[in-house]
């Protein structure tokens, strides 16, 4: 069976678009990431100008604040990507996405030691 004369081409395009969405995902997750990390050190400077002022606080609002700017055990390979580095591998493969049930599983865990802490 003879290979049509455009099979190259089609080849060539679909990996050039895989490529390319792959690329597009890996800037937009870093973006995000970015504006998440900003989001976190704008908690903790209003947290900080708050404590330093005098201002007495609730040690709930203060938990809950902490609470907000809390990573979630972010290691790193997400600290790169939010620097901007995007691994080529990540561009041909896709990014690994952790399933929520493993956060959940690490919260726990966290929460678990810390109360054990306290005993």
């Amino acid at each position: 069976m003879p290979v049509p004369t455009y099979l190259p081409h089609i080849l060539y395009s679909t990996a050039l678009t895989s490529v390319s969405i792959h690329l597009l995902w890996q800037r937009k997750a870093a973006e995000e990431d970015r504006a998440r990390h900003n989001a976190q050190i704008t908690i903790l400077e209003d947290l900080t100008q708050q404590l330093r002022s005098g201002v007495p606080m609730a040690d709930d609002e203060i938990n809950r604040l902490r609470g907000l700017a809390q990573s979630h055990g972010e290691g790193g390979e997400a600290q790169r990507q939010s620097a901007g580095e995007i691994r080529w591998m990540d561009v041909i493969w896709g990014k690994k996405v952790v399933a929520k049930d493993e956060w959940e599983q690490r919260d726990l865990e966290q929460i678990r030691r810390e109360l054990s802490k306290e005993r």
